[in-house]
Order: C-alpha cells, then structure tokens, then sequence
C-alpha cells in the first residue's frame, strides 16, 4: 500500500497448531473474497487520496505546508491505532474491527469533504485516515491467512495487495477526473464517504459468508517495550529503518506530486497511472520468484532503482518520456521494497532469537511514521526551498538507504525452522 505489502503480519500464524492448519481450506468462497477485495480497494482509494490535499488546499488558497500538516497529523493516531489493532480484534471480533475501520475512513472523507467550509475539518479527516487506514492494513491479511491453508494463501494475499495498490494509485486520477466536471475535489471526499460506508457492508456480507469457516485462532500481536528494545539492539533495526526511509521517499513522491508535475508542466496523473500499473503488474508476475532471490542484494537493488528514478525525476525539464521512465524505475524499486525488506527483518529476527511477531509489527509501524511523517517535513521543504531540494533530500536519504543495504549482512536466506514459519503466513 502501499505504497503497501503482501502481509505486515508475517509469521504470526505460527501460533496455530498442526491439526488446525489441517482443518482450513484451500480456497475462499467467492462470496466471501470478492466483498472483501471490494472494500479493500475503496479504502485504499480512500487513503489515496491524501494526494489530492495539495491540490484541493491550494483550491481552497492554502499552500503545501497545510497539506503536508493535515496528512502528518494522522501520524498520532496510525500509531496508537497500530498498537491498538490486534487487542481490539481479540475482543469484538477481527472482522468487525475491520467494519468499524470502514465506518472511521468514511467520516475521515467526510471531514475532507467539508473543508471546503472550513479548513480545520480537514485535520480531523488526517486524524481519522492515521487510524482507518492503519487498521485495515495491519488487519486485512490476517482475515485470509486465518481462513486459509499455507499453500493457498500466497495467491489470495497477492491478489489483495494488488487490489489495493490499484485503489490506491487510482484514486488521483479519478480525483481529478470528477473535479474536471464537477468544478471541486470535494466531491471526490463525498463520493468516497459513501464508497466507505459501502465497504463496511461489504465486510459484514463476508463476515456472514465466513461464519461457518474453521479459522486459526487470533494471535497475540502485543507490543512490550522490552521485546521492542531488544530488537532494536539487534542487527534487526536495519531493514527497519530503511522501510522508514523508503515510505518517506513514497509520500514525498506522491504527496507532493501535483505540484512538481505542474512546475515541469506535466500531468500527474500520468505518475499514477504508470506507478499503479507498474506495481500492479510486478506484484503478479514476479512474486512467485522471490524467494528465491538473494534477499541483501535485491534490497540493494530495488533500492538504486529507486535513487535512478529520484535522478531522473530532477534532471527531467519537461519530458514526457523521461517523467514515465522515472516513474516505472520508481515503481519497481518501490512496489517491492516492503515485502523484501520485512522478509529480511524477519528472517534476522529468527536467526538472533528476536521475537518475530514484534519485529514485523514495528517494521508496520516504521513504514508508517515515515509515510504519515514525511509530508509535514516535505511541505516545509518545498515552502521553503522549493521542490528540487526536497528531491535531493529524498535522494540523500535512498543513498543512506543503500549504505544501510550493504550492512544488512550475508546471512538473510531463511533458516530451516524459520522457513516453515514464514511459508505458514504467506
């Protein structure tokens, strides 16, 4: 999402036993998935279109720093929210949770919607996204890795994390298609408070469809403070920080888009188009290979993609071809950073005796505060030295990212009994 990834909630099903793995099934009634998958992507779509607030503030006559105040002050909630999520899933139900999380996104987009009478609800729309969209994301995996075999869930969590990049990325195109005829971006904010509200519906049918389902019991997902300091001693901190580094160079990119289109006179829809695209088709066509790949030096890779691409997009003077290229290189160093760097995280995790639920969980979280963090910082930036400067910033930061890579280790292949872990959650 994410920008996004096939499962934050990696290697927690391990907790289920032999014989109730045996009972789940290897597929997913239609009935149940294709509800899911349908409010997945609206409230992907709903988060997407934080990249619109620069657009629809400036319409308003503020400027980028407003909007990069309002994406950021989710940063709170997405936080506590992360935290939150799995204890409130053991006590009213995962799926109701879920409902709930739907219900949170439609107000948030209401909110948005009526800054066009006054700009501060535009605040308690960023607040309520932090916690709508954190939730769903942390959670939604969960649902089908509960429900599933090991062997079938690989396809179903692929299908769910290209469905949601495509809500995503489709949502400022589609943003800027209704303001064309209707004359305000508020209307997208009004069309998706209702899309939500749709969503929560839709988890409720699949709630219904799944009742009768064996299910792996929910795992404990808790955070300590202790297991939270021990891992950051741990050579673990690493791909941590760099998901961090790589979500803010994300929210920069998108958040910020608009406007640096606009000033090499470009559409910016064309970058989501190409990115959603770009990601989309990755995801499906190259995730059966990764596991195979040695995980350092794709790190590494992915990550020169991503400064190629920053490189690209600051040289670019108004090129059409040269913007598209930028965007593919962005796309495929980006689209697959997440599920590479968590696996990395947590094969350290195991190999160091770290715990593995908590691990993933604070890499969820990093990858949070800099996507939610980033564009407070990115307004100040572009208000106050203009674009290009937050373009060598988010390149100064990839260059760290890559020094990091080169640290990370040789040993990040999968370790036999962590190996068997980790297939159970994907």
């Amino acid at each position: 999402m994410n920008g996004g990834s096939t499962s934050p909630l990696r290697g927690r099903i391990a907790d289920g036993t032999a014989n109730a793995a045996d009972q789940l099934s290897g597929t997913l009634d239609y009935r149940a998935f294709v509800p899911f998958l349908i409010a997945s992507i609206v409230i992907a779509a709903a988060y997407g279109t934080s990249f619109l607030l620069p657009d629809y503030m400036h319409a308003l006559e503020t400027d980028s720093r407003v909007a990069g105040l309002i994406i950021s002050s989710g940063l709170a909630t997405t936080l506590v929210s992360c935290c939150l999520a799995g204890w409130l899933a053991k006590r009213i139900g995962l799926l109701p949770t879920l409902t709930a999380a739907s219900l949170f996104m439609a107000v948030a987009m209401l909110a948005f919607a009526g800054a066009a009478l006054d700009t501060r609800a535009a605040y308690v729309g960023g607040l309520m996204v932090g916690a709508a969209w954190s939730v769903f994301y942390i959670l939604a995996p969960l649902q089908i890795i509960r429900h599933l075999r090991p062997s079938a869930r690989i396809q179903y969590l692929t299908v769910l994390s290209g469905s949601q990049m495509a809500g995503l990325g489709l949502a400022a195109p589609l943003g800027h298609l209704l303001a064309k005829y209707t004359g305000s971006l508020a209307t997208i904010y009004a069309v998706l408070a209702i899309a939500c509200v749709t969503a929560a519906a839709c988890v409720d049918l699949t709630r219904r469809a799944m009742s009768r389902l064996s299910a792996l019991a929910m795992p404990d997902i808790a955070i300590t403070l202790a297991a939270t300091t021990t891992l950051l001693q741990k050579c673990t901190a690493l791909p941590i920080a760099m998901i961090a580094i790589s979500a803010c160079t994300f929210a920069g990119l998108s958040t910020y888009q608009s406007a640096y289109s606009a000033s090499r006179h470009l559409n910016s829809d064309l970058f989501f188009l190409v990115f959603t695209a770009t990601s989309v088709v990755l995801r499906f066509s190259v995730a059966h290979l990764m596991g195979s790949l040695p995980l350092r030096r794709l790190a590494l890779t992915l990550i020169l993609l991503i400064a190629a691409s920053l490189v690209l997009f600051l040289l670019n003077g108004g090129s059409t071809s040269l913007y598209i290229a930028a965007t593919v290189l962005f796309a495929a160093g980006y689209g697959l950073s997440y599920s590479t760097l968590n696996t990395i995280a947590v094969n350290l995790a195991g190999e160091h005796g770290v715990s593995v639920p908590t691990t993933s969980q604070i890499f969820t979280l990093a990858y949070f505060l800099g996507l939610f963090g980033f564009p407070m910082v990115g307004g100040q930036l572009v208000r106050g030295f203009g674009l290009d400067v937050m373009l060598l910033s988010l390149l100064s930061a990839t260059a760290l990212n890559a020094v990091l890579a080169t640290r990370l280790g040789q040993s990040t292949t999968d370790p036999p009994h962590l190996r068997k872990e980790l297939t159970h959650a994907d």
